[in-house]
């Protein structure tokens, strides 16, 4: 019935499979747990290889690396259970009943988000801060505000779907290594009539990045999205309008010109950059960060 995929790139998940193991195995229902390695260190390889033996588990070391999207879509089509549920390395199961709750709202043809949480305590690492306050404040929230707010947004970290509408979409494998792959997944769902149902059953988010990298893995992910809209999807409108980013900037452009943000962003930059990569970083300014980066992007392209 259940097939759990689990993607590592340079992560030791052994505490998360011990975790998923147990609840699966309590739940009474058919299950395999996929762990596919996409061409990680020799270091957590063998960290992870000893998880090969174990019950119900299928790991594989992928001899390249096949990128975000395309190690999904692989584990998508080697399965061999009715529905797929998706979790991130770096997470941590923190409800007892985490595996439950998915079964419980499982049908055909769904699509279910479980949402992501924080840890309360703020990272003892200043590098870390920007990730936590970042994920605290735009990333945990609950149920039904993103069933009001998301539209066809899915986050991939963490999510159920029905295996053959999975396949008869997938991730698309040609947007670039990193970023807004999961939204360009719910935007061909939505085209296709699925829409995703988001629950209360989040996982914690425990790989912070640091911050520069954080920071670098947003600039990447505004490449990537500049791609998806402007070039791959042609700026279709149904897709920039539920994008929140997207939405934000094409209303700010209104009565503010991209030249002004430009210039903003150019003039400020590493000013920004500094607040963002201290002790009390301000979502306000990676806003506009975000903004100006974008608009340079634009101008740029």
């Amino acid at each position: 019935m259940l097939s759990i995929n689990i993607p590592v790139y340079n992560i030791a998940v052994k505490e998360l499979v011990q975790q998923v193991v147990g609840q699966a195995t309590a739940s009474g229902v058919d299950f395999e747990i996929r762990i596919y390695d996409d061409c990680s260190s020799k270091e957590v390889r063998e960290i992870n290889q000893p998880l090969a033996v174990l019950p119900h588990i299928v790991y594989k070391e992928m001899p390249v690396n096949l990128g975000r999207s395309a190690i999904r879509n692989k584990m998508a089509a080697e399965s061999e259970k009715e529905f797929l549920l998706f979790i991130d390395a770096d997470s941590r199961l923190i409800s007892e009943n985490y595996i439950a709750n998915y079964l419980r709202h499982a049908t055909s043809g769904c699509v279910l988000c479980g949402g992501t949480a924080y840890a309360a305590e703020k990272p003892a690492d200043i590098r870390k801060l920007l990730r936590w306050v970042y994920g605290r404040e735009r990333e945990a929230i609950s149920a039904d505000e993103r069933n009001k707010s998301k539209g066809f947004i899915i986050t991939s970290n963490n999510f159920l779907i029905d295996r053959k509408v999975f396949l008869q979409t997938g991730f698309r494998e040609n947007i670039g290594p990193y970023g807004h792959e999961d939204t360009l997944l719910g935007y061909d769902l939505f085209k296709q009539g699925v829409h995703p149902v988001h629950i209360n059953n989040p996982v914690e988010h425990t790989g912070l990045e640091d911050s520069k990298v954080f920071i670098l893995k947003t600039r990447k992910a505004l490449e990537n999205l500049l791609f998806i809209s402007e070039k791959l999807l042609k700026a279709n409108t149904d897709f920039s309008g539920k994008v929140k980013f997207l939405h934000h900037y094409q209303k700010v452009t209104r009565f503010c010109p991209p030249l002004v943000i430009r210039s903003f962003y150019e003039l400020f930059r590493h000013f920004m950059e500094r607040n963002l990569t201290g002790r009390k970083p301000m979502l306000l300014l990676y806003d506009l960060y975000k903004a100006g980066y974008y608009a340079k992007l634009k101008k740029d392209t």
